[in-house]
């Protein structure tokens, strides 16, 4: 069987890294994959060779494609024996938005996780058995490998809790900042690390707007007369490699995302294999990948609210036409004291034993499956 994957995979962030991956997954099994690189934006990023290998061949007789891509991007066709969207969403619902009706136009829809696909479902996209599940694939071997050392001044003698991802608003990273300066008393020898980024930011500015994020968050709480009183975040937002972020990840203790939805989060699934038990809210990716397990991380119960998002990539959707998690910050705050409290009583071995379910091979034979169905 010869597959042509199309998707936005030599951009920067995860939607690209997702597709690297699930190529490699693919390969892995001995899949015949052909890719193709559809541009976003005006970056470029490197692929490792097999990908690289994998644009050099030829189209001729491709069996099944692959659109992993926006789908405002998504082409109808019958010129294979299936054409098949890779499609991710973080709200409750898509049917308001126009990616409903793009996605009516393939013969099967893949997603990440089981919340969106019951999602589908019941919006009536297509019938059950045309829409599936397929988790994100990753190499188990990055998280046996020990990177290099990493110092914070401000840091280093304590427990941390620590957040890698975008900011926006989706991310809900005010939650997180609350739930940290109201449950730990500044005598505490605790520490909040922020590592972010934002496109169209340059470091500098995504610096300072987390700097004034925190500033109103802290003013708004009013626990101390003065916020030099509170615990000073660290924040980081100087490009870092991805060797880089997996220092982070080994350096720090406790990963936080109370996010209104995610679709995977592969610093949260980084996090739980480097046993660094993340908190995340309980839906999307993390509901399929934590579980029950403390000792593998811990999922935030919520409820549904209109979504409040000033800064959306596209303009037609995260409106309020549609619904996304509310953390429940008590939540957030009574996970964070348990790892805090239990840090030396927590298998740190848990969370890559669960990641092992989601191998390149795993995920790789499923895509198979799925295939010759």
């Amino acid at each position: 069987m010869k597959v042509l994957y199309l998707g936005h995979y030599r951009e920067l962030g995860g939607w690209s890294q997702a597709a690297r991956d699930y190529m490699l997954a693919m390969d892995s099994v001995g899949i015949d994959v052909v890719c193709r690189n559809i541009r976003l934006t005006h970056k470029n990023s490197d692929v490792p060779t097999k990908i690289a290998q994998m644009e050099s061949k030829n189209l001729d007789d491709c069996d099944v494609c692959i659109q992993h891509v926006l789908p405002h991007y998504l082409i109808g066709t019958k010129q294979f024996k299936k054409n098949i969207a890779y499609f991710v969403s973080e709200s409750v619902s898509i049917k308001p938005t126009p990616w409903f009706i793009h996605l009516r136009q393939m013969d099967e829809v893949w997603v990440p996780n089981h919340s969106l696909r019951n999602g589908l479902v019941q919006d009536g996209l297509m019938s059950e058995d045309r829409i599936s599940v397929v988790p994100h694939a990753f190499d188990l071997k990055k998280y046996s490998k020990k990177y290099k050392p990493i110092s914070i001044d401000n840091a280093n003698s304590k427990f941390k809790f620590y957040y890698v991802g975008d900011l926006n608003d989706r991310k809900n990273l005010p939650s997180l900042i609350r739930s940290f300066h109201s449950e730990f008393d500044r005598s505490e020898p605790v520490a909040l690390i922020l590592k972010v980024w934002k496109f169209g930011l340059s470091p500098q500015a995504a610096h300072a707007a987390v700097v004034e994020l925190c500033s109103r968050v802290k003013t708004e709480m009013r626990l101390y007369a003065s916020e030099d009183s509170y615990h000073r975040e660290i924040i980081i937002a100087d490009f870092i490699d991805d060797e880089g972020i997996s220092s982070i990840h080994q350096y720090s203790d406790c990963f936080v995302c109370p996010s209104h939805g995610e679709a995977w989060s592969i610093p949260s699934f980084d996090a739980m294999c480097f046993g660094k038990t993340p908190i995340c809210s309980d839906c999307g990716g993390p509901k399929d990948f934590i579980g029950t397990d403390q000792s593998v991380g811990s999922l935030v119960s919520g409820t549904n609210a209109i979504c409040n998002c000033s800064d959306s990539a596209f303009p037609h959707i995260f409106t309020g036409r549609e619904e996304w998690l509310q953390p429940s910050e008590g939540e957030i705050k009574k996970s964070m004291r348990y790892y805090y409290e239990n840090r030396d009583k927590i298998d740190r071995t848990a969370g890559l034993k669960r990641g092992k379910d989601f191998s390149y091979e795993k995920i790789g034979n499923q895509i198979k499956e799925l295939l010759e169905a």
